[in-house]
């Protein structure tokens, strides 16, 4: 999970300061965590918050070149009342890192250390005008990082209509075939928040006559709208001489080699800025945004209502016997900056796709995202291989335990009307600020399937259970 901190010190002004401060020149100081929570439950992925534990990501994945800041009074997002009384856009460089931690670090909970930060900025000194700011109000705080809203979220606007926004691209990328040019990931508030700016004892600005600072000091937590989907090559050997990951089958000598991975069902439409969830799917349903992700609820994307099998989307890479390579990941040709180790084993980012998420009787085939594993089956003794193509739809939520394993299915396998499981909310589908980590467990040669396990990390980090082909 991401967050962003809006830190400081509350220390004590002299009498002199607190006469002028009316008419004192006001800064405001902004620092930014991008950050791993450290809260972790086990998933099979089992659904909930916070996955299988935190994982930092890549540099370019936390980088914050700027910040929206909208600030409003009243309850809270739901208020129909509340409007917009302070937005502006704050740029942030490479100068303003305080400090990030290496890609591939996990966290695990720890009762005592509520946040782990994956790499810390501040904004600097702002110059904010006096009548642009309340200093003895109590506001609530939205954050979009990476991209500048302020112009569609001027003073005066509800709320109610902020809320509704949404975005077509959840990250920059100079070629969207190629993950590791992704960058300037958008991120945006993961729950409520409010800064009580009466509560700050303001500090002199440096350098500056009459200037008064306030540093907020509360956690503000941002995540990024964009998921991840990593290959993890556990149980295989890199074969150069076949180009591709193999595994033993069995006992007999038979080996299969995965030489391409392709994501396919790439949701292309536009994404709401704000996470929302909604307890069911009855006539009204009661539907809260940054709202907490539990087990019984749905995230919702703005389609997951028309994913009602009547209604095409547009999808990249959509699913077909003869798959796309559009975005196929090649083996034997992966740039260094898509992988790096797991307990000595490769992890391959394989794409960042934007939410995607379902109705309990969405058809997978025509709605959920999932990778296909391409490659060679090679009997025992024999240098003549046979091509084979396992499909997988990506759980969010499994049905099984947290060491339940799945299976991956030829083309031939996949039904047309299959839905997710009636007794799992978010059973299938993509979630923003999720890993969804797919690794192939073994491979079963009479039923022509692949076993598969996936792991969902809260880059968050989902664990996808063991994957059988």
């Amino acid at each position: 999970m991401l967050s962003v901190v809006l830190s400081a010190c509350n220390l004590v002004v002299d009498d002199e300061y607190q006469d002028v401060s009316d008419n004192a020149t006001k800064y405001i100081n902004l620092t930014l965590y991008v950050n791993s929570d450290g809260t972790s439950i086990t998933r099979s992925p089992s659904g909930g918050e916070n996955g299988d534990g935190r994982e930092a990501g890549y540099p370019r994945e936390n980088q914050v070149s700027g910040i929206t800041l909208i600030l409003y009074k009243g309850t809270g997002i739901n208020d129909p009342q509340a409007k917009v009384d302070f937005v502006k856009y704050f740029t942030v460089t490479e100068d303003n890192l305080e400090g990030r931690d290496d890609q591939g670090t996990t966290y695990s909970y720890d009762a005592a250390e509520t946040y782990r930060s994956e790499a810390r900025y501040t904004t600097g000194d702002q110059k904010v005008a006096n009548d642009e700011l309340d200093f003895n109000g109590i506001y609530h705080v939205l954050i979009v990082a990476n991209q500048n809203v302020a112009s569609e979220c001027p003073k005066g606007k509800n709320i109610s209509e902020v809320r509704e926004l949404c975005i077509s691209n959840a990250y920059a990328t100079a070629t969207p075939t190629q993950p590791w040019t992704a960058q300037q990931f958008v991120m945006t508030s993961e729950r409520d928040a409010t800064i009580d700016f009466s509560s700050i004892v303001p500090v002199q600005k440096e350098g500056v006559q009459n200037g008064l600072l306030y540093r907020v000091l509360q956690p503000l937590l941002i995540e990024r709208m964009s998921a991840r989907i990593d290959y993890y090559t556990s149980g295989a050997t890199y074969d150069e001489t076949r180009g591709g990951y193999k595994y033993n089958v069995g006992t007999l000598g038979d080996v299969f080699v995965v030489t391409k991975v392709t994501p396919f069902n790439l949701y292309n439409e536009q994404e709401y800025l704000f996470k929302r969830v909604q307890d069911n799917w009855s006539a009204e349903p009661v539907t809260t945004w940054l709202g907490d992700e539990s087990l019984t609820n749905y995230v919702i994307d703005p389609n997951t209502a028309n994913k009602d099998n009547s209604h095409t989307l547009s999808y990249l890479s959509p699913i077909a016997e003869n798959l796309s390579t559009d975005y196929t990941q090649t083996m034997s040709s992966l740039n260094a900056d898509q992988k790096y180790l797991i307990n000595g084993k490769d992890n391959i980012i394989i794409a960042y796709p934007k939410e995607n998420t379902l109705k309990p009787e969405s058809h997978l085939k025509k709605y959920a995202t999932g990778i296909a594993f391409e490659g060679n089956y090679y009997a025992a003794g024999s240098n003549t291989p046979q091509k084979r193509v396992y499909y997988h739809y990506l759980r969010h939520q499994g049905e099984g335990s947290a060491s339940s394993s799945y299976h991956a299915s030829q083309w031939d396998g996949l039904s047309d009307t299959e839905t997710s499981s009636s007794s799992v909310s978010m059973n299938f589908g993509i979630v923003r600020n999720n890993i969804y980590r797919v690794s192939i467990e073994g491979i079963d040669a009479q039923e022509g399937t692949i076993k598969i396990k996936i792991e969902e990390k809260h880059w968050r980090h989902v664990d996808n259970p063991v994957i059988y082909i």
